[in-house]
């Protein structure tokens, strides 16, 4: 323990090295500050990454067909192929760690007109199941999502991104029930969202319409093509082992070399969310 000795001793050990005290507290006074800074910069980075996410399901995964890069069974390399509905029972029933398998579509072009009286405006359409909306939450702001029921009676209904609300509704006009006019079909409008995505992702979302995977299928004449899907990993399994057997699974259904990593496109919302903040 200090006696008052110990502590004259140290006193004046400090008055007689003036410079070097001053140093010394400054850089312990420095090197505290550097710390709160880097933790609040890392925390204001953490909380800016889950706001550009929102509420987005970090054990998510989104895979498309390319096209083959290697020849196989006789097919040349260089083909184009796609994903269909069938795809998607037997993903379900193949392989027992996928939790969500969300189906998506969209028409054969980009924007599409939308028309109603004198307002118009040029969209995004996405074909989805109900399923969607568990990967990808929406604050829902009027009426309500797709359901089950949209899906399976090809219903001719719309959810509407607040944009496509504020071009094509008045301010004070509830837009629940009206209709609105999409490459000449007319669509009830059943609700609208508001994106939890913040920069590209959120100005997307508010500026596109989600239909019924089927009724979109249908309109545009589609048949049983799926563009890509987004499934989620039960959370005891990596998103990169169900992609490994996901991947498997379709090529083998398709024709597909299982060696022809290139015929795949995917993106692992898992992997990117741990390297984005690994240092954080």
């Amino acid at each position: 323990m200090f006696n008052q000795d110990n502590w004259q001793e140290i006193l004046n050990t400090l008055a007689k090295n003036k410079f070097r005290t001053i140093l010394t507290a400054f850089g312990v006074f420095w090197g505290i500050l550097m710390l709160v800074i880097m933790l609040g910069s890392a925390k204001g980075l953490s909380n800016g990454m889950y706001l550009i996410m929102g509420d987005f399901a970090t054990n998510s995964l989104f895979i498309w067909p390319e096209n083959t890069t290697i020849p196989f069974k006789g097919f040349p390399k260089d083909r184009s192929w796609r994903f269909t509905n069938e795809d998607t029972k037997v993903l379900k029933d193949n392989i027992s760690e996928i939790e969500i398998v969300a189906p998506r579509t969209h028409p054969p072009h980009g924007n599409n007109l939308f028309i109603r009286g004198k307002n118009t405006g040029a969209f995004n359409i996405n074909g989805d199941y109900p399923e969607y909306f568990k990967i990808d939450p929406v604050t829902l702001t009027q009426g309500r999502l797709l359901n089950d029921l949209d899906l399976k009676d090809r219903r001719k209904v719309v959810v509407i991104g607040k944009r496509v609300k504020e071009s094509l509704f008045d301010a004070n006009e509830n837009p629940i029930g009206q209709y609105i006019q999409i490459q000449g079909v007319y669509f009830q409008v059943i609700g609208v969202f508001k994106s939890k995505h913040t920069q590209g992702w959120g100005t997307y979302q508010n500026e596109a319409v989600f239909m019924p995977f089927t009724t979109l299928q249908k309109t545009y004449n589609l048949g049983n093509i799926v563009r890509y899907y987004s499934i989620t990993a039960k959370r005891q399994y990596s998103v990169a082992f169900v992609e490994k057997k996901i991947r498997a699974l379709l090529a083998t259904r398709h024709s597909v070399s299982t060696e022809d990593i290139q015929a795949f496109g995917s993106n692992n919302i898992e992997e990117q969310f741990k390297t984005e903040t690994e240092f954080l």
